[in-house]
């Protein structure tokens, strides 16, 4: 009798030291049940994000022209091709910065300097927007540098024309970029950008230097817009800088940042300047 009490404590026994073993199997046969792999990790079932919406929204920011032309340049680059003006007073949204220039449109740069440009937040109007599809102007809407270059001069103007035409093409080339000896819209010195402009608006000068040209002109005392400024002793001595008036106290000129256009009343050419003169 005492064997078999005990035969039945040892069954009890060995029956609860296998129920664990049954649990543990019972779970394991849940996982096998779900295919056994562990569950995908949850950012895998995050809904993948949307492409990166243009600037136009995340940064709402536009860009407004404030001279009459502006190059508009295929890169973000001074030295990229010119590919079309933006005129005074249009606005663009913003894409992207770089090097100095905005991105107004897909391959479309324009200058971000504050002497042509204000940077201001918020959308541009509806109609400035859906130019921007189409931001190269056509050769009627706006004249461009390599129209320019490859059109047939146009027969001498008259004085008064002449200067307008001038301060014209000079400011079409405002933000070109600076480069030593350099006479095309790809890169101007400060003597090279005279020539350029003076022969892409009727006249015909040769290209030489500020000390040669301060010697053919002549001296004015009350300047006309398309006229001419002279330095004096800046990086050498004697006549050594020069730029075209635009009126107002203002001149554009290719300085070391590049065609620009500046103010006479700052010291600097206050300091070094030689003198007004006239083609």
């Amino acid at each position: 009798m005492l064997k078999k009490a005990n035969r039945t404590v040892m069954n009890m026994g060995l029956a609860a030291l296998l129920v664990p073993a049954a649990l543990t199997f019972s779970t394991t046969s849940a996982s096998a049940n779900d295919g056994g792999a562990a569950p995908a990790p949850v950012q895998e079932k995050v809904t993948p994000s949307l492409p990166q919406q243009q600037a136009t929204t995340t940064t709402n920011q536009k860009v407004i022209v404030n001279v009459s032309a502006l190059n508009i340049r295929q890169g973000a680059s001074f030295s990229s091709p010119v590919v079309g003006t933006a005129t005074q007073g249009q606005e663009f949204a913003i894409l992207k910065e770089a090097n100095g220039l905005v991105e107004i449109a897909p391959n479309k740069w324009i200058s971000k300097s504050s002497s042509y440009v204000t940077i201001a937040s918020g959308k541009p109007s509806a109609s400035q927007v859906k130019g921007v599809s189409t931001s190269t102007p056509s050769t009627s809407t706006a004249s461009t540098s390599a129209a320019q270059e490859t059109s047939t001069p146009a027969p001498a103007p008259t004085t008064s024309t002449a200067s307008g035409s001038t301060v014209n093409v000079a400011r079409s080339l405002v933000g070109s970029p600076y480069q030593w000896a350099g006479n095309t819209p790809s890169g101007f010195d400060c003597s090279g950008f005279i020539a350029y402009v003076f022969n892409h608006s009727g006249h015909s000068i040769s290209r030489t230097s500020v000390a040669n040209y301060w010697n053919m002109a002549t001296k004015i005392s009350s300047p006309q817009p398309g006229d001419l400024v002279f330095f004096q002793n800046t990086y050498t001595s004697g006549p050594s800088h020069m730029g075209i008036y635009i009126g107002n106290g203002q001149m554009i000129h290719a300085g070391s940042h590049g065609v620009a256009v500046a103010d006479l009343d700052v010291s600097y050419y206050q300091d070094h300047f030689l003198g007004y003169g006239r083609f």
